[in-house]
């Protein structure tokens, strides 16, 4: 019998995950997508490392790789780049080992889940359909899912938070970057950093916990996906901040 078999009420009784390390690896597909850009209008140029910049909205993305660039060829880059990832691009997108299994856990035990992310609809709709997770979550939130769009990932994740009445300390937030800190901050919600994924935020709720002063929501670093199961489930601090 799994240790999640048992009678014990979540938690957590919602998750916010973000999608670009922290469900899935679509480092591939973004830089596929990005040297076909660059082929096109900036020849001979490669792509620097991404590091950090993954996850971040398109325009961030291309102005951290391509500083300095005029905008019109930062226009042409875009639009070459979005044609490639929503045809080729995304279907180089895989679930981190794990991630399938706890959505399903987590699904089976009742916990609300939602996808908040940077990357636009279209896509994320393909990534999450195609790795089987589509079926597992409640509600997707990308910046162009409502009309006008959402400013930025702390927009969609209180939209998401007033719209379906969680409570704050029963909402935890996953993601690898500090914007994802910035949504569970908005949120006055329990935050896990997925340190196996790109982003900065194990290194930003390091900073917050040196800085912060009496009681405050739970901050945790996740080595892997299995750990969202202990940490949602179980009520297993993992490592805690």
């Amino acid at each position: 019998m799994s240790r999640y078999d048992a009678a014990v009420e979540p938690r957590f009784v919602a998750v916010f995950y973000d999608l670009d390390g922290t469900l899935v690896d679509s480092r591939p597909g973004i830089e596929a997508s990005l040297r076909a850009a660059f082929a096109a209008h900036a020849p001979g140029v490669d792509p620097p490392p991404l590091d950090t910049l993954l996850g971040r909205p398109l325009a961030g993305l291309l102005h951290g790789v391509l500083p300095g660039l005029d905008r019109a060829t930062l226009a042409a880059v875009a639009a070459t780049f979005t044609e490639h990832y929503d045809a080729q691009g995304w279907r180089l997108s895989r679930p981190y080992p794990g991630v399938s299994e706890v959505l399903v856990r987590l699904a089976e035990a009742g916990v609300r889940q939602f996808v908040v992310t940077n990357k636009r609809l279209r896509p994320t709709a393909a990534i999450l359909a195609a790795c089987g997770l589509a079926p597992l979550l409640e509600k997707v939130y990308t910046p162009d899912s409502a009309s006008p769009p959402y400013a930025d990932k702390v927009a969609m994740a209180q939209a998401a938070q007033a719209r379906c009445s969680i409570a704050s300390d029963r909402l935890l937030v996953i993601g690898d970057s500090v914007d994802d800190l910035q949504m569970a901050d908005a949120c006055a919600a329990a935050f896990a950093a997925a340190a196996y994924g790109y982003g900065d935020a194990v290194a930003a709720i390091a900073s917050q916990s040196a800085a912060r002063r009496g009681a405050a929501p739970t901050r945790v670093v996740l080595r892997a996906p299995a750990q969202i199961g202990e940490l949602v489930l179980s009520g297993d601090r993992v490592a805690e901040s």
